[in-house]
């Protein structure tokens, strides 16, 4: 006896019914995107041993091209390239930030390329041997509120705190440090009074506010 299936609205149809009909005929055009899209992000995510026979299904069943399919795998890929190009840049900054906060200057110098330019408000300095002075002299921690990042480019938005030698509280305030990260390592640090300022040298924009 043929097996009948129940769908939509209890409608039954026997099997061989539905082998005679296209997809199209058989799932709404709004479930037949949904699955289509749902077997494309299929593709893009399993590994290349079981990509062949979602592949097939989209190119036979699901009226995709070939250069549709490749397109897609594309601009996936350089997304996730992006992103986690961005990833790096982000937890490089901020081990560096934390380091500098525990004053952990052997720390941070893995972290820190030898030829980094230090931008401050009395001038530019290069070279990583300047940083344990550069750390002392301005005896600063600072708390990380937003984070605007896109490649290798980062803005720390932070309160910072200042304290004197005898660890008494200076002074406060809103900074912005701009960060480039070159091969995971910091070579270039400055920092700022004014978030535009920051924008300006970095070529970032609120647009690449990191949630």
């Amino acid at each position: 006896m043929l097996r009948e299936i129940e769908y939509e609205g209890d409608v039954k149809m026997r099997y061989t019914d539905i082998k005679a009909k296209t997809v199209e005929d058989i799932i709404s055009e709004k479930q037949f995107y949904t699955l289509r899209e749902s077997l494309i992000q299929s593709y893009l995510l399993i590994d290349k041993l079981n990509q062949q026979e979602v592949k097939e299904l989209l190119l036979n069943v699901f009226n995709m091209s070939e250069q549709e399919l490749m397109e897609r795998s594309t601009s996936f890929h350089q997304h996730q390239m992006k992103k986690s190009i961005i990833t790096s840049t982000i937890e490089t900054a901020e081990k560096w930030i934390e380091k500098s906060n525990m004053k952990d200057v052997p720390s941070m110098l893995e972290l820190t390329h030898s030829d980094i330019e230090i931008n401050g408000p009395k001038g530019s300095i290069s070279g990583s041997h300047h940083l344990e002075g550069w750390l002392e002299r301005a005896n600063l921690k600072l708390i990380t509120i937003n984070r605007f990042a896109k490649q290798h480019d980062i803005v720390l938005e932070q309160e910072g705190i200042w304290y004197e030698d005898n660890g008494e509280v200076r002074g406060q305030a809103i900074v912005y440090t701009y960060m480039k990260i070159t091969e995971d390592k910091v070579s270039f640090i400055a920092r700022y009074d004014n978030k535009r300022e920051a924008f300006q040298m970095s070529g970032l924009s609120e647009e690449d506010l990191i949630n």
